[in-house]
């Protein structure tokens, strides 16, 4: 009896061990799912690293779906991965979501996660609809931009390494040229004579006395200064008399040359034959007739004036009477 009752409590134990284990797998092997009614969808992903049949596929935390098969190679463009997705009838997912890979739990297992767009239009994704995906999130992208900039980092390091290089090649150079003893001791006269050239001029130039005389000469030109504003302020008035009488001269400058043109009237006439100059100065008559007039004037005066230029006609004495006749 108590052999039976021992194989009997043992029979039951791992009867319970058994369902309990079944359970497990049943749970953990998602064999439920399978029974689960689903619709298709494709999503095409730059990179579908990391993604597996039966990959979940999660909306808001929750898992809505599987991924069908491993992602295969799109032969369109050959620039990506298609992924093909059985999401649950349950759930809908609503247009202008977006698809991407990310990463859940510590391990980093990957999956697709689902986010909705805040701005809705009440229209849902159809079955079969392709849908293009956005980059990896989560720590995958986390990984890749580390990867990323570790790349970066490298190719900056190198160029640091270069540029350390160049830089101790320049102080190399610098420390042999530049920083001889020589050029050094030359540094230091200058630096020497500089010195002493300060020295001189803080003396010599900059002096009590000739910083006097200099104070002396800023005020003779202060008090000049102050002279030729006084000057000019008495110049004012004599500018404005000048101003004046330049005013007065004016209409005595419209009458001379009023009497310019007269004058140059005159010529023209005297030029172009008109008048008595003219006749003066082209008829040789007259001009003979004017010269022996001044000759005459000359010679016998304004009160005996005689024409001398034309010879007289002789005056026949009377003739003497005789006895006998006239002789």
């Amino acid at each position: 009896m108590k052999e039976s009752r021992t194989e009997l409590f043992v029979g039951v134990f791992l009867l319970i061990g058994l369902v309990v284990l079944g359970s497990l797998v049943l749970k953990f092997g998602n064999f439920g799912e399978r029974f689960e009614n689903t619709y298709p969808l494709t999503v095409t992903f730059d990179d579908g690293g990391g993604l597996l049949k039966g990959t979940d596929v999660r909306l808001g935390g929750v898992k809505i779906g599987r991924v069908h098969d491993s992602p295969s190679v799109n032969l369109d463009n050959y620039g990506g991965a298609i992924v093909k997705l059985d999401i649950y009838n349950d759930f809908q997912i609503p247009q202008g979501s977006s698809f991407s890979i990310g990463t859940s739990g510590l391990l980093g297992d990957s999956m697709i996660e689902i986010v909705v767009p805040k701005e809705r239009n009440g229209k849902f994704i159809q079955p079969e609809s392709i849908i293009k995906g956005e980059r990896v999130t989560g720590l995958g992208a986390l990984a890749s931009s580390a990867e990323s900039l570790s790349n970066k980092g490298q190719v900056v390091l190198e160029d640091v390494r270069t540029a350390l290089v160049d830089i101790g090649s320049a102080v190399e150079k610098l420390d042999q040229n530049i920083l001889r003893e020589e050029n050094l001791q030359s540094f230091n006269r200058a630096v020497a004579e500089l010195a002493d050239a300060l020295d001189a001029i803080n003396n010599k130039v900059l002096g009590d006395d000739n910083t006097k005389n200099l104070r002396e000469l800023l005020a003779n030109l202060k008090n000049a200064s102050v002279k030729v504003d006084n000057a000019a302020v008495k110049l004012g008035p004599i500018l404005d008399s000048g101003n004046d009488a330049i005013s007065s001269i004016e209409p005595g400058l419209k009458k001379l040359t009023a009497a310019a043109e007269g004058a140059d009237e005159a010529f023209e006439k005297i030029n172009t034959g008109a008048g008595v100059f003219s006749s003066l100065l082209k008829d040789e008559e007259i001009k003979n007739d004017v010269k022996g007039f001044i000759a005459n004037l000359r010679k016998n005066g304004i009160l005996f004036y005689k024409d001398n230029s034309k010879p007289e006609s002789p005056v026949e004495k009377p003739k003497r009477r005789t006895i006998f006749g006239p002789r």
